[in-house]
């Protein structure tokens, strides 16, 4: 007989790792598929060091011996032999499709790169369009431009608001540069020209959200539409993007956890 603190009998839980460029999530699934623990931790130098951790952790936390793994992000082809690896786009589009059953496509910015993923009725990946030549439309682009305003990324929603357009409709505050460098270089210009921070901030979410709509337009995306990733816990930006593409855009449950929810589901 299995006491309480005895390891649970392995193979039937099942460990999802999202790789990212900027942080390391895990998502753990009990043998009924539902979800008991979840973690992130930043990705450092050496994401596999943090996955090694977050799976130490999340293992002995719920007294769990071993457990089925698969891995997705940016490092997933270095998460070890016994961890299948399984693409972005289709961990994302399982994993949205898990937390929202109604979800017919998913938004998903990253530090490295953006991706639109259309979704079947079946669930399947019906069409995607992806960014990941250039930051200027990632999550990296923000990073960026709230350091140069000595700001923290967390901070930037709360201090922009829900409203990503400037008081003054002319428009005339915008950054066009499709590369980063030359996105910062322009965020200089501005400040340069005594715009206010705020101004230039709301600038770089509305150039971000031009980009991110030209992909959902090349996916064919349509509502409902779910915002994963960790960009997606910024309101400005979901705002943005909502007047850019026309279409509604809903925070997806656990949005940062998506991806490594989708690998659980392929353990």
């Amino acid at each position: 007989m299995q006491t309480d603190d005895a390891p649970k009998t392995p193979g039937a839980w099942r460990l999802g790792l999202d790789l990212g460029s900027t942080a390391v999530k895990a998502v753990l699934l009990d043998p009924g598929g539902a979800i008991c623990d979840f973690r992130l931790d930043a990705s450092g130098a050496k994401p596999t060091d943090a996955a090694d951790r977050l799976v130490r952790d999340i293992l002995s936390r719920n007294n769990i011996a071993d457990a089925r793994m698969a891995a997705t992000g940016y490092g997933r082809n270095l998460a070890g032999r016994t961890c299948r690896t399984v693409t972005e786009i289709t961990c994302h589009a399982r994993g949205a499709r898990q937390l929202h059953p109604d979800a017919a496509a998913v938004i998903d910015i990253g530090g490295q790169d953006a991706k639109a993923i259309r979704i079947g009725p079946d669930g399947q990946v019906e069409d995607f369009a992806m960014n990941d030549r250039c930051a200027a439309g990632t999550g990296c682009f923000l990073e960026v431009a709230a350091r140069k305003f000595s700001l923290d990324i967390a901070e930037l929603s709360a201090y922009c608001g829900d409203d990503p357009d400037s008081p003054d409709a002319s428009g005339k505050f915008e950054i066009n540069s499709t590369c980063v460098v030359f996105a910062e270089s322009e965020l200089v210009g501005l400040a340069a020209r005594g715009v206010q921070p705020v101004e230039a901030l709301r600038a770089v979410h509305r150039a971000i959200a031009r980009r991110a709509s030209l992909l959902l337009k090349q996916a064919g995306a349509a509502e409902p539409l779910y915002f994963t990733g960790g960009v997606a816990a910024n309101r400005t930006l979901q705002k943005a993007l909502e007047k850019e593409s026309g279409l509604t855009i809903r925070r997806a449950d656990h949005a940062q956890y998506a991806g490594a929810l989708g690998a659980a589901l392929f353990a």
